[in-house]
């Protein structure tokens, strides 16, 4: 088991928050992984960033996100849309680190994901 470099007050600090924006945005969830902690829509495992994300690439069309998403429901796509409208600077952030990864980056940070040369 991993032990966390906070003090207990600090992770109480932020379970505070995140039930806080879990109260104003039903349907989202927080959970941990390799990134830290992350706003997910309830019942996908799918981070709120990436529904944005492909909403902005669609021109913000809903019924096209919905196509791009259709094993979601409207409620958790809404769910997704609603945290955005709520928290943009957060989400805002995330797309942003999203967007520094480039090819030369994830060749250079990352060569295992790569093909193996024959």
């Amino acid at each position: 088991m991993q032990t966390s470099r906070r003090s207990w007050s600090q992770v109480v600090t932020e379970l505070v928050e995140e039930a806080l924006k879990m109260r104003r945005a039903p349907g989202v969830i927080f959970t941990s992984g390799p990134a830290g902690r992350r706003a997910t829509v309830a019942g996908s495992g799918i981070d709120v960033w990436e529904i944005v994300a492909t909403w902005n690439s669609c021109n913000r069309d809903y019924d096209e996100l919905k196509r791009y998403f259709n094993w979601l429901d409207d409620v958790q796509l809404r769910a997704a849309l609603n945290y955005y409208a709520l928290y943009p600077e957060e989400i805002e952030t995330r797309l942003e680190l999203e967007r520094g990864w480039t090819e030369e980056r994830l060749r250079a940070e990352l060569p295992f994901t790569r093909p193996l040369e024959s």
